[in-house]
């Protein structure tokens, strides 16, 4: 038995798909393009883009698959290679000031530098520039395919600012530091005060007034020049100490006495009762050395000593005033020891006429000021009693003095 049907198979035929610019496309290093894709409805480029179009910036192969309203797909092919741009151009140099530096390009066939300045021809691979200060040029490359590149070179002027220190002043006896600067070989003059000629920073120990001279001079720029400076010496103050007397059996105390300066300081200081006056009262326990420092308007010091001498003499010291009048007119107030020279132990009392004792101390620098607890005692006649053991030996004496009111 036989039977019969029938089908239709329709074909539709593949879109067109055409990509421009052209499948072989050469483009310089670097350069953005477009490419665009025609022929479908919708596509999808190899490097994952969609769109009939995509920006191109690097060679290599780019496949689109155009797909028609039908469904049915083709695809075509655009092959990128690129030229490699031009453009070397000299290293960063440093160079001296003025000098004349031959820049240099290649890879191309014609050059633009920028900016002109200080520039032989800016239009040319290898100018001449004139170096004056710190600059960067820059140099567009295009060769023979119509690429372009930048490149720059960078001149650093070396600096050659010659220097030396100004004038100093120093006391006599010290020392100064010099400083020149700017250069590689240094000789300094005069060379017989300072410690080395031929180093930028010698030490100066002149005894007057000196002028230096250097002579400084870059190795690598060829340049040289000479300066000097003035160093001023201050001689030092003429101290002198001195001293009003030595320590004996009478005088407990000596003022030392400084000339020659504007300041003063004593040593040592723990005898002395201020020991930054020229002239301090001086209270040694024996014999002492003192030294003093004297320091003028210019800062400049000098020293000068003077020894005080315990000396076993005059006695007639030991003397009590007979009287005196506790008035409050600062004249004979108080009665006390005076003139016994150095005391290392007291005893001494005073007593009313019927033995009371009114008053005692052990401190030679104490006084009666004619009270007794608190009280003024009347005009009258009084007894004193010493008991010291002095520099010059041991003391005992009494006797009587009146208080005068």
């Amino acid at each position: 038995c036989v039977a019969k049907d029938t089908v239709n198979i329709v074909s539709y035929p593949s879109p067109q798909i055409t990509i421009a610019p052209a499948q072989d496309t050469v483009i310089c290093k670097n350069t953005l393009f477009t490419a665009t894709a025609t022929g479908g409805v919708t596509y999808t480029w190899s490097n994952s883009q969609s769109g009939p179009s995509i920006n191109v910036n690097a060679p290599g192969t780019y496949v689109v698959t155009g797909t028609a309203t039908n469904g049915c797909r083709n695809t075509d092919t655009l092959l990128v290679t690129a030229f490699t741009l031009p453009v070397t151009a000299s290293n960063d140099t440093l160079v001296c000031p003025g000098q004349q530096v031959p820049l240099h390009a290649s890879g191309g066939i014609t050059f633009s530098w920028t900016p002109g300045t200080g520039l032989s021809d800016p239009g040319i691979s290898n100018p001449i520039a004139n170096a004056i200060d710190n600059i960067t040029y820059y140099v567009t490359v295009t060769d023979a395919n119509q690429c372009s590149n930048i490149d720059s070179v960078k001149l650093s002027v070396r600096p050659t600012q010659f220097g030396v220190n100004p004038a100093i002043s120093v006391c006599q006896d010290k020392t100064a530091q010099l400083v020149a600067s700017g250069g590689d070989i240094y000789s300094w003059l005069p060379a017989t005060t300072l410690s080395d000629a031929s180093v930028a920073n010698p030490i100066a120990t002149p005894q007057t007034t000196t002028t230096y001279s250097v002579s400084i001079t870059d190795t690598v720029c060829h340049q040289s020049t000479l300066l000097s400076t003035v160093v001023t010496v201050s001689q030092l103050p003429n101290v002198k100490a001195s001293k009003s007397n030595d320590i004996d059996c009478s005088r407990d105390n000596s003022q030392l006495i400084a000339t020659g300066a504007q300041t003063y300081l004593w040593s040592p200081a723990s005898t002395l009762d201020n020991a930054s006056i020229a002239s301090p009262i001086a209270r040694p326990a024996r014999n002492t050395m003192y030294t003093v420092k004297g320091t003028d308007g210019l800062g400049c010091v000098n020293y000068d000593s003077v020894r005080i001498e315990f000396i076993k003499a005059d006695t007639s010291g030991y003397y009590m005033p007979n009287a005196f009048t506790p008035n409050g007119d600062g004249l004979n107030d108080c009665y006390g020891i005076k003139f016994w020279g150095v005391i290392y132990e007291l005893e001494f009392g005073i007593y009313n006429r019927w033995g009371e004792r009114i008053f005692f101390t052990k401190n030679p620098n104490d006084c009666w000021n004619g009270t007794y607890k608190g009280k003024k005692q009347d005009s009258d006649v009084y007894v004193y009693m010493i008991k010291a053991k002095t520099f010059c030996g041991d003391t005992f004496k009494k006797g009587l003095f009146t208080l005068i009111r």
